[in-house]
């Protein structure tokens, strides 16, 4: 009896029928992209350009999970896979690297990617919504003002110290401080001086008011969040700080409880324990520092009524 051998399209269409994990290497316009059956097995590899990876994926009629590795770009692929029903699933790069065990190529890259993700204690980053996104953005452009802000302060503190003109600390002084030092015409300062100084005096007031824009727009989100709403009724907890919880955390539900969040903010005690030896350190410091920064009792982001309330307690 012959037996019928399969054609070319009916091969292609069981391989894909098998795949059960797309293991992928982002990059900006070239992906390699490696297929793993359900025996962990590779079944498919091929390398896509951006718009034929986004149309293949449309293509797949079995909805499979496709992993790939947190870095620019991987949140709206990871978007892009739930609206076409796929499960995204984001790796952290420190959690791939052990994985990568041959040569270094692109293809290694992809099943390094899926290997790390069959480890049960990898945790995925979640995908990001497009308001934690918004969030996100705003919070990295505020920090990005505000060290645009303090580079311009300490050059006009430089500038002013050459013409033997010492401030104290503190951005506020400047700004209180500078105005009358411009209009005193008794110091050291010339004409070209005192026109630069007030040109970059200018450039100091823009970059405060685009930084008290972007606090406003980031209130004006934070009050149209359920979450966020909740947050804020906790005594000390401001919008900024609020802001950051949201676009970091998103849904607090898939913590089992709060030292597990403890614990993915980096809060918890190092541990360097071996037999009957206990060392505890300091706080671990894993996760996003610019959140626990801002979470501190006298971070940026805490309330004016809590900084208050701290001073009085502490004299």
């Amino acid at each position: 009896m012959k037996v019928k051998t399969p054609t070319k399209k009916e091969e292609t269409a069981r391989i894909l029928s098998s795949i059960e994990r797309v293991c992928v290497d982002l990059s900006k316009s070239t992906f390699h992209v490696v297929g793993l059956d359900a025996d962990r097995k590779i079944v498919f590899r091929k390398k896509f350009s951006r718009e034929a990876f986004l149309g293949w994926l449309g293509s797949l009629e079995k909805k499979v999970i496709v992993v790939m590795e947190a870095c620019a770009g991987s949140q709206w692929w990871g978007q892009q896979c739930q609206a076409l029903g796929h499960t995204p699933m984001l790796i952290p790069p420190h959690r791939v690297k052990p994985y990568a065990l041959n040569q270094k190529n692109d293809y290694n890259d992809a099943e390094a990617i899926g290997e790390a993700s069959r480890n049960s204690k990898t945790v995925p980053v979640p995908v990001k919504t497009l308001e934690q996104q918004d969030l996100a953005m705003l919070i990295a452009a505020r920090q990005g003002l505000i060290d645009d802000r303090t580079a311009m302060a300490n050059r006009i503190r430089a500038f002013l110290l050459e013409r033997g003109i010492a401030l104290p600390k503190g951005i506020s002084v400047l700004r209180c401080q500078l105005s009358d030092i411009l209009d005193d015409g008794t110091n050291a300062l010339t004409q070209i001086a005192r026109s630069y100084l007030r040109e970059m005096q200018a450039q100091l007031l823009e970059l405060d008011g685009k930084i008290e824009e972007i606090v406003l727009m980031m209130q004006k989100i934070a009050s149209l969040n359920a979450v966020a709403k909740i947050l804020q009724t906790i005594p000390g907890f401001g919008p900024l700080v609020v802001a950051a919880l949201v676009a970091v955390i998103g849904d607090p539900k898939r913590f089992k409880n709060g030292r597990d969040m403890s614990a993915y903010l980096g809060l918890v005690v190092r541990q360097n324990t071996s037999g009957d030896k206990i060392r505890l350190g300091g706080i671990t410091k894993r996760g996003d520092a610019g959140l626990r920064i801002s979470s501190h009792p006298w971070g940026p982001g805490r309330s004016p009524m809590h900084r208050d309330q701290r001073r009085g307690k502490d004299g």
